[in-house]
């Protein structure tokens, strides 16, 4: 004869709903129906239930300091079974029979969406493209149109129309919301400088190091700088005031020299760029035998593509080129001596990211004498004197991006 036995043992007697769901029993079912178990522990977490007529069988459990909540779930999952909600109570029956519910639910939606009018919307795009919103909107395989929908784009206007039933549009209207909004702009401020070695410590910089320089250069000549490898280093100022003043300084007095201060404007994950120099020409043989001037470039040219973040922040990529023209021709054609720095760094708007640690060395022949003495033959030697002078300068890039306030 099948028996039962259904024990709830509990540290008190009146318990409100909540205490329920958390209060941990004690929980033992003996060859119990499982209908009956599913209804008996409903009842006691005071859940309204409907139990397929598909969910049969015994079950025996043995909970010790479970939750009830916690209980109810097990039992679920121990049999396959689910659980979702219709209205104000809850359906159990095998994940079969769940996934049969959604499919026909979902033919339900279609064929209710086939009888639904459709509307139409006609949006004025404000700050974006409505090309690009259009592509958003379809996107292969993730349109947001219905079967029926239909979306026209006027990119003289900068308007789109879209057609399609009401639920459709209003999910379509919520996202033209959040993507048609002004973008937030940031203004880069660069300074690029160059200063001797022997006076690099008057700026009162402490550099941290990372390996992200390159450099290209052909065989070194005489009286030309020497580059090789090199270690970039950073650091990260609240306020360049004092940075500028000394640099102004040491620029007066020869031992440091502005290449280059550009200030730019850009958007959210925008590169904007800026070069200036020169551009050599040469001849090259055309392939119909003729000869043509073909130019090349030596700039030293900027790249930054700021991405805002919360709390203010700026994540700033960079990559700075510095090309030179050398002596040296390789088949007719120039040399370019060429040192890029790409690196990323994080920074405060308005803050001041300081990037250092590339050197380079000079090396200059030079001849002092006596003058008109010293160009005498033969003897001329005696009144003149003859040096190399080696100096080291290192490469400063100094970047300030500020965000600016949307007033949009």
């Amino acid at each position: 004869m099948r028996w039962l036995r259904f024990f709830l043992v509990i540290g008190f007697w009146i318990l409100s709903n909540n205490a329920v769901h958390a209060v941990p029993f004690k929980f033992s079912m003996q060859q119990m129906d499982l209908p009956q178990a599913i209804q008996a522990l409903a009842q006691f977490l005071n859940m309204n239930v409907m139990i397929s007529p598909q969910v049969k069988g015994n079950v025996t459990l043995q909970l010790q300091e479970t939750s009830a909540h916690s209980a109810f779930k097990l039992l679920l999952a121990a049999h396959n079974l689910v659980a979702w909600k219709e209205g104000e109570a809850y359906f159990v029956a095998p994940t079969s029979a769940l996934l049969k519910h959604h499919d026909e639910r979902h033919k339900w939606k279609e064929a209710e969406a086939l009888h639904e009018p459709l509307l139409t919307i006609i949006w004025q795009i404000k700050y974006a493209k409505a090309l690009d919103i259009a592509h958003l909107v379809q996107q292969d395989g993730v349109s947001l149109l219905s079967a029926r929908g239909t979306l026209r784009v006027d990119e003289r206007a900068n308007i789109i129309c879209i057609q399609d039933s009401a639920s459709k549009l209003r999910m379509i209207r919520q996202l033209l919301k959040r993507v048609d909004i002004p973008v937030q702009q940031i203004v880069i401020e660069a300074r690029i400088a160059s200063i001797d070695h022997d006076y690099e410590k008057e700026l009162g910089l402490s550099f941290a190091v990372a390996p992200t320089v390159s450099s290209s250069e052909p065989r070194h000549q005489q009286g030309q700088t020497q580059r090789g490898q090199y270690s970039l280093a950073s650091v990260v100022l609240a306020d360049s005031e004092r940075l500028d003043v000394k640099l102004s300084a040491l620029e007066k007095a020869g031992h440091a020299e502005l290449i280059s201060s550009p200030s730019l404007f850009s958007t959210n994950q925008q590169t904007a760029s800026i070069e200036a120099g020169e551009e050599i020409p040469y001849q090259e043989v055309s392939e119909s035998g003729g000869t043509a001037v073909v130019f090349k470039k030596a700039v030293l040219s900027l790249k930054v593509t700021p991405q805002i973040l919360p709390g203010n922040k700026v994540l700033l990529q960079l990559a700075i080129n510095q090309d030179r023209p050398n002596n040296k021709l390789i088949q007719g054609v120039p040399t370019i001596s060429t040192r890029q720095i790409v690196t990323s760094v994080l920074v405060q708007s308005g803050h001041t990211v300081v990037l250092g640690g590339i050197y380079e060395a000079n090396q200059e022949n030079v001849q002092a004498g006596v003058p008109y003495l010293e160009q005498l033959p033969l003897i001329g030697a005696l009144f003149s004197e003859r040096s190399k002078r080696k100096s080291r300068r290192e490469l400063l890039i100094v970047v300030t991006p500020k965000i600016v306030a949307n007033n949009l």
